[in-house]
């Protein structure tokens, strides 16, 4: 069964980090922004899906731009969802660069804390996070994150969710950066950086499985240590492609967000019935052993 799901709601994005996967591998200018019709009848065709299956599923507003940038949008479904998922078979989540996090978004936010929850794209420490998190002109973005991490804080009460991208560097200074995360926050997702050549920023998989050990030695609760699930190798788990996991964008569907732009691996459209787009995804994708990667082995 299908339960994971992300939805690109922007390719744009403040930010000009040197290690995104979208603006190394895709045309953002030629990506066309979803539209609040085709995402509402997304959400339907997902809820229609999971009530027939009487599953649930966890659908990620994200993709390959800043997702805040579109707030209305995201205001827009989860209002709709209020009104039309009784049975809350759907749950929500987004990652923001916190470049735009003003009053209404924290409002909106902390109201709606049960449907949909805010995480925050956040490195390391200072020095590690403005390496490859900068913004056009090449400035760092670690004070602009960490000030909206404070807003956050005071609204909620407690420390945002965050995800971390590892990356050679972070391996060089592991235990500080380890040591940040455990000073400042609870819940931190690391991800494995992926698709980028520089070699002083590759790491293999074999480098980032050493860094979830050594980070077992902190105070930390990280997705990684919990039962594995059908997701994504990039974070330590199994991958999903061909079994639980789909992605759309541009007005299609992919296997992951690593596929997108590449028309050979298209799923179908986007608005699509959902029984539709996996009965093409089973008998067009086999997945790959539990430890691989799809799209690494190919």
């Amino acid at each position: 069964m299908i339960d994971r799901v992300c939805i690109s709601l922007s390719s744009k994005c403040q930010l000009r980090c040197t290690y995104c996967h979208f603006d190394t591998h895709i045309d953002k200018k030629s990506v066309l922004e979803i539209g609040e019709t085709s995402a509402k009848k997304i959400i339907h065709n997902l809820l229609n899906y999971a009530t027939a299956h009487q599953g649930h599923i966890k659908i990620g507003l994200v993709g390959s731009g800043e997702p805040l940038l579109r707030f209305n949008l995201i205001k827009a479904i989860i209002e709709m969802v209020k009104v039309v998922d009784k049975e809350r078979l759907l749950s929500f989540y987004t990652i923001s660069n916190g470049m735009h996090f003003n009053e209404d978004i924290r409002q909106f936010f902390y109201e709606n804390r049960n449907t949909i929850k805010l995480c925050f794209s956040i490195d390391g420490y200072e020095f590690i996070h403005d390496l490859c998190r900068v913004n056009a002109t090449g400035k760092g973005s670690f004070a602009t994150i960490m000030q909206s991490v404070e807003l956050y804080k005071k609204m909620f009460g407690e420390a945002p969710s965050v995800n971390a991208t590892v990356h050679r560097e972070t391996l060089r200074h592991a235990e500080s950066v380890l040591n940040f995360f455990e000073e400042n926050f609870k819940n931190v997702t690391f991800s494995r950086l992926v698709d980028v050549e520089s070699p002083h920023l590759f790491i293999s998989k074999k480098d980032f499985q050493e860094f979830l050990q050594l980070a077992q030695a902190h105070k930390l609760e990280m997705r990684q240590f919990k039962a594995k699930k059908y997701d994504c190798t990039m974070y330590g788990q199994l991958c999903g492609v061909g079994r639980t996991n789909i992605y759309f964008d541009n007005g299609k569907v992919y296997p992951c967000g690593r596929f997108v732009g590449n028309s050979k691996y298209e799923l179908g459209n986007a608005t699509d019935p959902i029984d539709e787009i996996e009965r093409y995804m089973v008998t067009h994708i086999t997945p790959c052993a539990d430890g691989q990667c799809y799209y690494d082995n190919l």
